[in-house]
């Protein structure tokens, strides 16, 4: 039988426990202390495993990055019309997948670029919305800007829709808003 280490197991409540704070309550309205007390340690416990708030913030997103850091590298190499039929039809599994994610990243978007631990996360999202967008024509850049917007404001509201609902609104508004490149 194999046993976790005492160190992953707090580091694991950790970030479970600031998952579930920062879901419910935002990231900006939850503490270190909330979450050390959540996890049933000091906060300085915390800080022993993590060197603030965003690297919190970061472990709990990690898993989301990791998904989109591999979609990103798996539709790269397409065409450009075959990359973003598959960038529009991952993304919408994703933001469905990690929905509860979602508030959680609104919170933080205003200050993002301020935090260094989100600095490939952004970079993996631009290069997300170039896909989307299936064009650098700026026009086609802001309106998968918008659409992206318009997804993960809709994926704010958990329980108000199925994942099979929401997944099927996702996909028909990012196809009727992302219009698909010309073949020359």
């Amino acid at each position: 039988m194999v046993t976790t280490p005492a160190r992953a197991r707090t580091r694991r409540e950790i970030e479970q426990q600031a998952m579930r704070l920062f879901v419910s309550r935002g990231y900006s309205a939850t503490s270190l202390q909330d979450i050390a007390s959540a996890a049933g340690c000091s906060k300085a416990t915390v800080l022993y495993h993590f060197n603030g708030k965003p690297a919190v913030l970061a472990a709990v997103l990690e898993p989301s990055h990791l998904a989109l850091r591999q979609l990103v590298a798996e539709v790269e190499p397409l065409s450009v019309a075959d990359r973003q039929e598959q960038a529009i039809s991952r993304f919408v599994d994703l933001a469905v997948e990690y929905r509860g994610l979602i508030n959680v990243l609104q919170d933080v978007l205003p200050t993002i670029e301020e935090m260094p631990e989100f600095a490939e996360l952004i970079a993996d999202g631009l290069r997300l919305t170039e896909f989307l967008a299936g064009s650098n024509d700026q026009l086609e850049q802001d309106v998968a800007k918008f659409a992206i917007n318009g997804l993960l404001g809709e994926c704010r509201h958990p329980g108000e829709r199925t994942d099979a609902e929401l997944r099927e609104l996702c996909d028909t508004a990012l196809r009727r808003l992302l219009r698909p490149p010309t073949r020359h």
